[in-house]
This record gives structure tokens, sequence and C-alpha cells, in this order.
């Protein structure tokens, strides 16, 4: 009998030192973490965890001073607790959600393009990241991969002639001379890019395609572009999503005919319809028109949260990323900058690397502030605030009434407490918004079937696009700065609001 006893003993403290020494979270702590990440990002109660399951971990890099980490899926149910739009332009959107729950916006079911009621479940394949800290697992936040597009297939010419003109072009890139190799092929590489772009856009007209022109590779613009014109050819229109430069030379598609529809920033849309500014030469296009406005694209003032930096008067003197010297982004960017009574000679130092270089320089120290206007989250923007302590300034209120009364290309926004990682206050902005363009001929049906499809028959959110899930009729009027289409007019005039449904 007491050898018994002497065993039940010793299997019950084995098994309090394996509790104490547990090697990965227990569902317990998977689930307070959740629940302290919902908690802490919603001002009010939103949802609640109906049903929880922890199915598995596995390791991650271990942390800057070697900390043990690991990562744990969970499966969940949420419970919405109050009626909520997740495409609302100021809430917590899909991809913020996705990121504060640890998943991808593929990891979301239940999301519905006009809003969420009370009552509603949302379903969640997500992950919680944990740290082992004085022999107990807190939980951290740990950067989300976006999973980044497979680069274009090359295009094969079959004469003879064009094998001629590649063997020519592959002569050079893998013979250049040794000292400057490097700049050869970077030179050779950006012009194929440049010359396979415009061959496929060639191509696409020559076969009478519907041409739909979005942005860079990767992009939100070209992931937009590409979805409609897939969904449109599978209704049975041949149709061409094309990969750009982005607004500027959508814009010269459109006016020579290259392109039937093209995304847009809303004030450049307004510089090329005017004839201002990067269209001073070309000269006014007054039949340019708006079919509608898709999505916001926030100003952010990124800064080091270690910095004494707490507002934009503060970048007086600082050094200072502004944008990409040819996109429309900076021409932005220079007007906040305006509005808060700052020019160029007021900051120490002005550079033109854009958003992913300029983050490089800004962790690296070598820059105090950068300047990016892009749909928010960002992904560039959320890695950096998951693995970084940064800051996003707020805009000063009276440089918002300025901004919007100036131009009504401005729209002011707020960007949502938690749609960063480590962001817990409200950052109060502006946006410029993305437009559907194009041509005051463009026949009345074609302009049905594009705003149908974009408004109707998409799920933006299965296509992984995080601009693209905040696109709803609600704001499709907001920020337009050319005149809509007639058959736009009609449409959106016609197709009822969420309010009205």
């Amino acid at each position: 009998m007491i050898g018994r006893l002497l065993r039940i003993a010793a299997v019950v403290l084995a098994l309090g030192v394996t509790a104490a020494c547990e090697k990965t979270p227990d569902e317990a702590a998977v689930r307070d973490a959740l629940q302290g990440a919902i908690g802490t990002t919603f001002a009010e109660p939103v949802v609640e965890i109906a049903s929880f399951e922890r199915v598995g971990s596995g390791p991650l890099p271990a942390g800057a001073d070697g900390t043990e980490r690991k990562i744990v899926y969970y499966n969940a149910d949420l419970r919405l607790l109050r009626d909520y739009s997740f495409n609302d332009w100021e809430a917590l959107n899909v991809s913020a959600l996705a990121s504060l729950l640890g998943a991808t916006e593929h990891g979301l079911q239940g999301i519905r393009r006009d809003g969420n009621a009370a009552g509603d479940t949302l379903r969640v394949r997500g992950s919680v990241g944990f740290e082992r800290t004085d022999g107990d697992w807190q939980p951290v936040v740990v950067a989300q991969s976006p999973v980044s597009e497979p680069p274009t297939l090359d295009n094969t010419g079959p004469p003879a002639v064009a094998r001629g003109l590649v063997d020519q072009i592959m002569a050079l890139f893998e013979g250049p001379p040794a000292d400057d190799a490097s700049q050869a092929r970077a030179i050779i590489t950006e012009e194929l890019d440049d010359a396979y772009r415009q061959i496929t856009l060639r191509l696409d007209r020559l076969q009478r395609a519907f041409v739909i022109a979005g942005g860079p590779s990767g992009g939100e613009y070209n992931l937009i572009a590409r979805t409609i014109a897939a969904t449109i050819s599978a209704n049975g229109i041949r149709s061409a999503g094309v990969a750009t430069d982005g607004s500027v030379e959508n814009l010269r598609l459109v006016r020579d005919g290259s392109a039937d529809v093209v995304l847009a920033q809303n004030d450049i849309a307004a510089m090329a319809a005017r004839g201002e500014g990067l269209y001073q030469d070309a000269g006014a296009d007054p039949d340019l028109r708006a079919l509608a406005s898709l999505f916001p694209e926030p100003v952010h003032i990124v800064v080091r949260a270690d910095d004494p930096i707490r507002t934009v008067a503060d970048l007086r003197g600082k050094r200072i990323d502004l944008g990409l010297p040819s996109s429309g982004s900076v021409l932005t960017a220079r007007s906040v900058m305006d509005a808060h009574g700052l020019g160029l000679a007021d900051f120490a130092q002005v550079t033109d690397m854009g958003p992913a270089r300029a983050v490089e320089a800004l962790t690296a120290g070598n820059i105090d502030a950068l300047v990016s206007v892009i749909n928010a989250p960002a992904r560039l923007f959320q890695r950096l605030s998951a693995q970084s302590d940064i800051r996003f300034l707020p805009l000063d209120p009276q440089a918002i009434r300025t901004l919007n009364s100036s131009s009504s290309q401005l729209v002011p926004l707020t960007l949502p407490a938690g749609i960063y990682p480590r962001q817990t206050e409200p950052v109060p902005t502006v946006a410029v918004t993305a437009l559907l363009v194009a041509r005051r001929s463009m026949p009345d049906v074609e302009v049905t079937t594009m705003l149908d499809t974009v408004f109707k028959d998409i799920d933006f959110v299965a296509a992984g696009s995080a601009a693209g899930a905040l696109i709803s009729r609600n704001r499709a009027e907001s920020g337009l700065s050319i005149p809509l289409h007639p058959a736009a007019e009609t449409w959106l005039g016609d197709a009822p609001t969420a309010a009205t449904q």
C-alpha cells in the first residue's frame, strides 16, 4: 500500500514538473492571448469568442536576445456583438482584422461585403506568437508574411528575327564588362520589363481585348485590375488586366486608347483632366470620366517610436523622405507639408527613395521620417510595425481643414486604433482615393457591366485584395475629382446602398 502511494506521489510530482516546464503554450494561454488582443484593440466590444480550438504549434526564429519563440495555431468562431462593417473606410478592415488574429485574409470566413450584423459568426484559422520570458510564455506580435505574386511568364517570339534579338540581348546580359556588370544588367532588366509590358499591351489591343490598366506587379492596383479582368472574361467577354507603373502611366494609356479602363489616384486624375502639374505639356483631357471611387489611400507619416518627434511641426529641421519623384504620392506629401507650414527648405534633408527603401533608411537611422500615400493597412508598414517600434504622426486638425477646403481630392480620414500592430491610438489624416477611370465615349453597356462586376460579382476578400475589401457602394462617390460618366451616374443613382437594402 505504501509503495503504491509512493508511486502515485512520484507521478503527481512528475506531472507538476512537466506543467511548470511546459514546452509550448497550452490552449488556455492561446485563448487568453487572443481575448487580450481583441479587448485592447476595440474601444467598445465588437466580437466575443464563441468557440476555440488549439490545433498545433511550430518554432519561430529566436528573438534578438536569443529568446525562444513559438507560434501556436488555432481555429475559432467569433460572434459579432453589434453591427459592424469591415469594409468601412474608418473601421478595422479585413486586412487589419486578419493581422490582429494572426491570420491571412483567406483564413477569415463570414465577412459580408455589405456589413455584418449582431449575431453573425466569423470563422478564423489564426495564430498567436509567444516567447519564453523567465520560464513563462508571453504573447508577442509576429509579422505576417504576405503571399507574393508569381513572376510574369516571359513572352516567346516565334520568328527568327525575334529570336535573334533575344539572343543579342542575352549576349549583352551575360557578357558585360566585369567592372560594371551589375549596373549593365540592371539597365537591361529595366528596359526588358518596359518592353514586355508594351508588347503585351499592344497584343491585347490587337486582339480586341477589353484592357484594364492596374499598377506595378504585386501591388493592389494590379491585383484589382487582374481580378476584374478575370471575372469579366469568365462571363464571356475577353478582357486583360495589365501591369503598369501606376496612375501617371494609366492616364496616358486611357488617353491614347491603349486601355479602356484604368485605376488612378483621384488627385492625379484631376491634374490630367485639367492639364496641370505632371500633364502641363500634354494639355487638358476634358473627356476623362470617373466610373466610381474604390478605396482610400491615406497619408502615412512614419517615425521611430524612440524619436521625440510627436507632431508634423516637429519635423522641421529633420531628414525626411517624401516618395518617388515620378509618383503622384510625392505631390500629395508636399501638399500635406505645406498645410503644416513646412516647405522643402525647412528640412535638413529631403530624399526621394520611395517607401521600400525609405523604411530601411528609417530603421537604420539614416532618415528621421517618411511620408507614404498608400492603402491601409499597407503590408510594408504591417511588417515594420510588428518588427520595430514605430509611430504614425497625426495631422494637425487645422491642416486637415485646410487640405479639405483647398483640394476636394483629399478626404479627411482616421486610421482606427489597431489597424497596425502596436498602434494603440487613432491617427487623424487625409487620403486620396483610387478611382476607376474611362473616357466619355465608353459605351453605357460597358460601364454598367464594369460596375456590376466590381460591386456585385467579385468577392475581393476571397481574391486576397486588402484594398479591394474596402470597395463598397456606400463610398463609391467619395473623393470624386472628375465628372462621373453618365451611365455611372445613372447606375450609382439606381443602385441601393447598404442602408436601403
